[in-house]
């Protein structure tokens, strides 16, 4: 079993409501949808992730690593257009 730790957090009434309905709509409690939600944000946006040119390079026609989603991709762009050079 994993190890949890119960915290307390002060939402919106409109977050609560939304999350309340898609938790009825999945017949899953809301706090598995929090848990899910804030696993999301720490794997998109507090993971250490590589850069795009730190990647493997492609050997024949076969990855020798895992590649970023689309979403990475986009994102990676972005923010260093945001940055800029």
């Amino acid at each position: 079993m994993i190890d949890m730790k119960t915290i307390s957090v002060a939402i919106s009434e409109e977050d609560y409501a939304a999350f309340r309905r898609s938790a009825r709509k999945q017949n899953r409690s809301i706090a598995q949808l929090i848990r899910e939600a804030m696993s999301f944000y720490r794997s998109t946006r507090l993971e250490e992730r590589k850069p795009l040119r730190d990647l493997p390079v492609l050997a024949g026609h076969q990855p020798i690593g895992s590649l970023p989603t689309r979403a990475e991709v986009y994102e990676e762009i972005f923010r260093d257009v945001e940055s800029g050079p």
